[in-house]
């Protein structure tokens, strides 16, 4: 009996990653199953990180993974009841708390803002130069008033451009260096790892740093979140979840690392493309000061209509 029940705890032990029917697994050793939608860019390194490494198993979580585009996919994943912790940017977890789309929860940081790792991108012939040559022009967005479109609006500002007459349609990441070399929009708004791949293949250049010196320096730019009743019913989940993310983030200040695990969650992605790419920060704590920033940016741009406490939202 004894080597039944141990061969058994071995077994549970060395379960590793599966596939099944397209959602990705990680089976732990206790009984709490996480459902998360995640995106596939380089913000989202340190959960792959912590998923390779086995770190939430080591938190007794199994992980079921939703693979989405945006913040804005998982708004309603999380209101249908399919997923149980979303990954998206800030602003748009912002505007969903004022508006009253849900009751949400900060559960840990994703990613922030540093020089290069998120740039408005255009081809070499389009006669753009400078944030003010974009009056008038066309720039792709991944979502709606998200954190790189915000910070554009404060660039464009303080360089007395009206961000009213940019144009933004909605063209996500991985869509954009096919909408530029097809010419279907002006510039883009870009994140790694289609920065480098844009301009492989298309030859564009930066226009504008979005979290470079100017209003939105190292703003920060995304993370993890769940409605509140999750985090009521489920705090020791939430706590596991946060631990085994926040060891992730402490690994993926190793530039290697990070360059190793990109092209194992993001499609097109190889390791020559990956040793170019430029790395954000990856906190390994939520600030709420740092969050705060956020909110205060999107009130005196007009996204948001009166001052938001994000200190509340913070579980």
């Amino acid at each position: 009996m004894r080597r039944i029940a141990l061969l058994l705890t071995m077994l549970v032990v060395v379960t590793g990653c599966s596939v099944l029917n397209g959602t990705q697994e990680q089976h732990g050793n206790g009984e709490t199953a996480i459902r998360v939608g995640v995106m596939q860019v380089i913000d989202t390194a340190p959960f792959y990180l912590a998923l390779s490494k086995g770190y939430f198993r080591d938190e007794g979580l199994t992980i079921k993974i939703t693979p989405t585009k945006s913040g804005t996919d998982s708004l309603p994943l999380l209101a249908g009841d399919h997923i149980d912790i979303g990954f998206g940017n800030w602003a748009t977890l912002f505007q969903a708390q004022a508006n009253g789309t849900g009751d949400y929860r900060v559960l840990a940081d994703g990613s922030q803002g540093a020089p290069h790792v998120q740039i408005v991108a255009t081809r070499p012939d389009s006669g753009i130069h400078t944030a003010r040559d974009l009056a008038g022009k066309t720039v792709s967005s991944n979502a709606p008033n998200d954190i790189p479109l915000l910070a554009l609006k404060a660039i464009l500002q303080a360089d007395g451009v009206d961000p009213n007459t940019v144009k933004t349609p909605i063209v996500h990441h991985a869509d954009t260096p096919a909408a530029l070399a097809g010419k279907e929009v002006d510039a883009a708004l870009q994140l790694e790892p289609f920065i480098t791949i844009a301009r492989r293949q298309v030859g564009t250049v930066p226009v504008v740093d979005l979290y470079g010196p100017g209003p939105a320096h190292d703003l920060p730019i995304a993370g993890y979140f769940a409605l509140d009743k999750f985090t009521q019913q489920k705090p020791n989940a939430v706590a596991a979840f946060r631990r085994a993310i926040e060891r992730g983030a402490a690994d993926a200040r190793d530039v290697v690392a990070v360059q190793r695990i990109l092209p194992t969650f993001v499609g097109g992605v190889t390791p020559a493309i990956a040793k170019e790419v430029a790395i954000p920060v990856f906190p390994t704590s939520v600030s709420r000061e740092r969050l705060q920033r956020v909110a205060d940016l999107m009130l005196t741009y007009g996204q948001l209509k009166e001052k938001l406490d994000v200190a509340r939202l913070v579980r």
